[in-house]
């Protein structure tokens, strides 16, 4: 097969940021679902190491990594309208990780939740919790996506243009936010 990225090489500390910059296409994206485990199913990871902790993503079973990488990652992708289900409410689309992988009481994922909504600006946390992904507008459902990714205190968070489709002012908003 072909190979779609070469010898890329990366660490990040604990507190530290790092930006992937290139042209579409680069593989930018491809390097975070690979860390993230979340490759599509014709691509694969031939050779290398990657570590998360310390911990050897390559050598454990294919479940053990899931729930490893679940528990101490998250992501915030680059389009929050597909990223979110259409047919559920916001509300336990966001509590439903904490409760799921981390074994969080249901008020207690419920009562972090809306304390990060609080923290990314939203100001109505009742009416977007009862919302569908629709109802909301891509800024609101960009915000969302950013609580949601912070919400299990992760590890790591890779963040794919999370403001790719956004105005502006909202953008400079969003980055502010996730900084």
């Amino acid at each position: 097969g072909q190979r779609v990225l070469r010898s890329v090489s990366l660490s990040v500390q604990p507190g530290e940021v790092r930006a992937l910059v290139g042209e579409s296409g680069a593989g930018k994206t491809m390097i975070g679902k690979a860390v993230l485990g979340v490759l599509p199913t014709s691509v694969r990871v031939v050779e290398g190491d990657m570590l998360l902790e310390g911990e050897d993503l390559g050598a454990l079973q294919p479940k053990a990594r899931r729930n490893l990488i679940g528990a101490r990652t998250a992501l915030i992708p680059q389009d929050p309208l597909t990223a979110l289900n259409p047919s559920r409410r916001i509300g336990p689309q966001m509590t439903d990780r904490l409760v799921r992988i981390l074994g969080w009481s249901g008020e207690r994922a419920d009562s972090r939740i809306r304390q990060l909504l609080d923290e990314v600006q939203i100001r109505d946390p009742e009416r977007v919790l009862k919302s569908y992904p629709h109802e909301l507008s891509g800024g609101m459902r960009q915000r969302v996506l950013i609580a949601a990714a912070f919400a299990a205190e992760p590890r790591l968070i890779v963040a794919d243009e999370p403001t790719t489709a956004l105005d502006v002012t909202v953008q400079k908003q969003i980055l502010r936010l996730i900084a």
